[in-house]
């Protein structure tokens, strides 16, 4: 029996070791840890049983002592970590320190998340194993976190065949979005798609914008840098209808019409085409207007009765090469207290601008939105060659870039309806953006700063979809570190020799110190 002791005590300290390891690493494996338990638990009492005075001995020594008191602050340490890990778990907080804040949902989807109108089922067709199914976990859970209107289930595609089938799902990675009756499929699970999806099965009426056409305006499907394919697909992506007009042939501006964007027309729009846009505002529309210098597409009139003046000039700021700009390139601040641009929190970048001021006018809430630097001014006779700034000619900075005309429209019938007992018919309210510039909307210029995020919120505050105003999801950017061959020898050399030799020695040392006392 007692030649048996020793035998027995490795065996129960390996078995409860690998139990240990398995629990961790398999804790599926019920059965298999329940047996390496039991066998390390009989082996331990055969031990303790048979070499009780051994043990007994043994812990009396000096030795079991230090290595008590050494179990017990260990124990004691582990104490105070499972106590830090609850409380993490109680109280969540992240912390993101990448430089494009990639595990942050933005704060546009958190207005869209936060706001679901009912019940979004998500089913995620990602094989178990898969690193991918913990990305996605990791990212529907910040989702989760700020709604319970979101339910999330994992399938694994190769176990059940029968529910990839029923989805009609073909791809690896596809998340299947439910919502009432709508449904859409996503092939790659990134926030931006996500949330568009959650927008497609939530929103049952899909808005309209239509591009005014004919007069050389930017064209939605060229892909080159003047061309505005970028922004048609981010108004896309926003689940917004995106079709050309073409005035002189509908006559007017459709009824479905949401909003109806100019974007930099070269040709002077004819009287009826003007007639038919002044129109599409007094029915309560919403127009947005972009008007690059040197053109003003024979709107000079429309836009006074509008409470807006347009001028013949072009925006200097000296202090735009600080930022790496041409002077004709200016920096723009937004203002803060207007809905278009109180969440964007950068600049945005126009190159080419004109000035755009406000008139006051009665019956129109008129308001500046951008404003060039305070060290820029609107220079006048631009085309002379000579810029520079002529007190009393040129405007002085900051100078306006866009502004906002609000105008409420009064119902035909109002009177009639003073004197009837039907409730009076809510007055409309027709909204005109004017922004001296159309190229911070062209490709080259869209992903620039806040440009994109001007542009998108105002077509949104414009079709009253004040969920979408805000910063949209940023794509997260590849930093990688260049080292030299001798920085990359140099951190070799310290992890690899030089600390772990510093540890070694330490705990050396300390064992000498202790064995000689």
């Amino acid at each position: 029996m007692k030649q048996l002791s020793p035998f027995a005590g490795w065996t129960a300290l390996i078995l409860g070791v690998t139990a240990l390891i398995t629990y961790l690493f398999l804790p599926e494996y019920t059965l298999l840890i329940l047996t390496f338990v039991s066998i390390a638990g009989i082996n331990a009492i055969f031990f303790f049983t048979v070499s009780r005075k051994e043990v007994i001995h043994a812990l009396k020594t000096r030795t079991a002592l230090y290595g008590m008191n050494t179990t017990v602050v260990i124990l004691v340490f582990l104490g105070i970590l499972v106590f830090i890990n609850l409380l993490t778990h109680r109280h969540k907080f992240l912390w993101d320190v990448t430089e494009t804040s990639a595990y942050t949902l933005s704060p546009q989807t958190r207005k869209i998340v936060q706001n679901l109108p009912r019940k979004v089922k998500l089913t995620a067709f990602i094989q178990a194993g898969n690193p991918g199914r913990e990305d996605f976990q990791q990212l529907v859970d910040g989702y989760k976190e700020l709604t319970d209107q979101i339910e999330v289930e994992l399938v694994d595609p190769d176990r059940q065949p029968a529910v990839v089938k029923q989805y009609g799902v073909t791809t690896y990675g596809t998340v299947v979005f439910e919502s009432g009756k709508q449904e859409t499929k996503v092939k790659k699970a990134t926030e931006e798609n996500l949330t568009n999806a959650l927008l497609q099965v939530t929103r049952d009426q899909q808005k309209k914008i239509y591009f005014l056409s004919g007069h050389k305006e930017k064209n939605l499907e060229n892909k080159e840098r003047s061309g505005y394919s970028q922004a048609k697909q981010a108004l896309e992506r926003d689940h917004y209808k995106v079709e050309p007009l073409l005035l002189l042939q509908t006559g007017q501006v459709p009824d479905d019409a949401n909003v109806l964007i100019i974007n930099g027309p070269e040709k002077a729009l004819q009287e009826s085409e003007i007639v038919a846009v002044e129109a599409y505002l007094n029915r309560g529309g919403a127009i947005l207007l972009l008007l690059d210098p040197q053109q003003d597409a024979g709107l000079t009139p429309f836009l006074e009765r509008w409470g807006i003046d347009i001028r013949d000039d072009l925006v200097i700021d000296p202090l735009a090469k600080l930022y790496g700009s041409d002077f004709t390139t200016p920096i723009v601040s937004p203002v803060a207290d207007h809905p278009i641009t109180r969440d964007i929190g950068q600049q945005t970048i126009l190159p080419m601008l004109r000035s755009i001021s406000a008139i006051t006018t009665e019956g129109l809430e008129t308001t500046p939105v951008l404003f060039s630097g305070p060290k820029s001014w609107a220079e006048k006779e631009y085309q002379s060659g000579r810029v520079q700034l002529d007190p009393g000619i040129d405007l002085q900075g900051p100078v306006p870039v866009a502004v906002v005309s609000s105008k409420i429209i009064k119902s035909a019938n109002s009177a009639e309806e003073k004197q009837s007992a039907e409730p009076p018919t809510p007055s409309k309210k027709a909204h005109l953006v004017v922004v001296g510039d159309s190229d911070f909307a062209s490709n080259q210029f869209f992903s620039l700063y806040g440009n994109g995020d001007f542009f998108l919120n105002t077509a949104s505050w414009l079709a009253k979809e004040d969920n979408l105003i805000s910063i949209r999801p940023r794509t997260r950017k590849w930093s990688p570190i260049t080292l030299t061959d001798t920085q990359g020898n140099l951190i070799s050399l310290l992890g690899i020799i030089v600390f772990p030799g510093l540890v070694i020695l330490a705990g050396f040392r300390i064992w000498w110190k202790r064995r000689s006392l």
